[in-house]
């Protein structure tokens, strides 16, 4: 009994640091303070604990009890330089054994979540790097996480072959040299 208390405990390290709750604040409105002294984020700061336990939560509401890791690969799949907005799709998966390089796919609370989530870790990287065109975010039961990004230029879409021009028919009256 005693070792299925201690499983238990360490099942889901992430979701056992909950918040907690806040002390009583003064009327005085001391907590838009504390968010004026919250550093903004930055390159070379670590990334906000918040950010990447509510990318978890996301994850987590589809993993199964037995899962070992999850992950999930995005990719820049359109940019609009113009306005500088960028599409991505993304793809998740856990599996039951750390070893397990494939997967099962895995179905979060909303790719849109994750994908916004993952946007607000930008701030943290290097500028050089905010322009990523590829990604895969790993968490491990244990409480590890990784990020990679792949940097590798986009390739733009293959362009619409020009309409060909009407095929001219050959003259019978014509020798064709």
């Amino acid at each position: 009994m005693f070792a299925l208390f201690i499983a238990a405990l360490f099942a889901c390290p992430v979701n056992a640091q909950d918040a907690q709750k806040p002390e009583a604040q003064p009327q005085s409105g001391s907590a838009p303070a504390q968010e004026a002294d919250k550093p903004k984020p930055g390159p070379g700061q670590e990334p906000d604990a918040a950010i990447l336990n509510r990318i978890f939560a996301c994850l987590a509401e589809g993993l199964p009890q037995d899962w070992k890791k999850t992950w999930f690969v995005i990719n820049e799949v359109g940019r609009d330089e113009a306005s500088g907005a960028r599409k991505f799709e993304a793809n998740f998966f856990f599996a039951t054994d750390v070893k397990d390089a494939k997967g099962k796919p895995l179905t979060p609370c909303g790719a849109q979540r994750v994908v916004e989530g993952v946007g607000a870790l930008d701030a943290y990287l290097p500028e050089g790097q905010r322009r990523w065109t590829g990604a895969t975010f790993s968490f491990m039961r244990d409480g590890a996480f990784a990020a990679n990004y792949d940097f590798t230029p986009r390739k733009p879409a293959p362009a619409k072959p020009a309409a060909k021009a009407a095929a001219k028919k050959a003259d019978p009256g014509k020798k064709q040299k």
